[in-house]
């Protein structure tokens, strides 16, 4: 008889608060060379010109850019949120939040790729639902850090 495989840290490796909000930077970083190259590409190429491009998050998901786009602002978005979390945990030598920090940020790496592949109602149920784990995660970070404030 197979056993079940168990979670562990070997699966999903935990990060330290620190990383994990490198991470979130990075991953809202990633965004821009990916809009730059697509641009880039059609300047270069003819097929357009600098001034004929609308904003990459213009509100229409269309295609694959302003889909990155959209995931963009989506990260700029939340990164204020998760950095004052943790920033203040860390200032005043709250709780433990390695994992839940690891957790949030494989949550956001998992929105931000679902919306790059598609806006079908599938994929924005998923993209809602791994959005749902990111504030339940927020949300207990900030309680605990909140707690060690008092």
């Amino acid at each position: 008889r197979q056993q079940r495989a168990r979670f562990s840290s070997t699966m999903l490796p935990l990060l330290s608060t620190g990383k994990a909000l490198l991470g979130f930077a990075a991953l809202t970083f990633l965004h821009i060379p990916i809009i730059l190259a697509n641009r880039s590409y059609l300047i270069f190429t003819g097929q357009r010109k600098p001034t004929q491009f609308e904003k990459s998050r213009s509100g229409s998901e269309n295609t694959f850019v302003s889909r990155v786009g959209m995931a963009h602002a989506n990260c700029v978005e939340n990164l204020v949120l998760f950095a004052s979390v943790l920033l203040c945990n860390r200032a005043y030598g709250g709780a433990q939040l390695d994992a839940l920090a690891s957790y949030y940020l494989y949550a956001r790496i998992c929105q931000s790729v679902t919306h790059w592949i598609s806006v079908n109602e599938t994929a924005i149920t998923v993209r809602f639902l791994f959005f749902l784990v990111q504030l339940v995660i927020l949300a207990m970070m900030g309680y605990y850090t909140y707690t060690t404030l008092r």
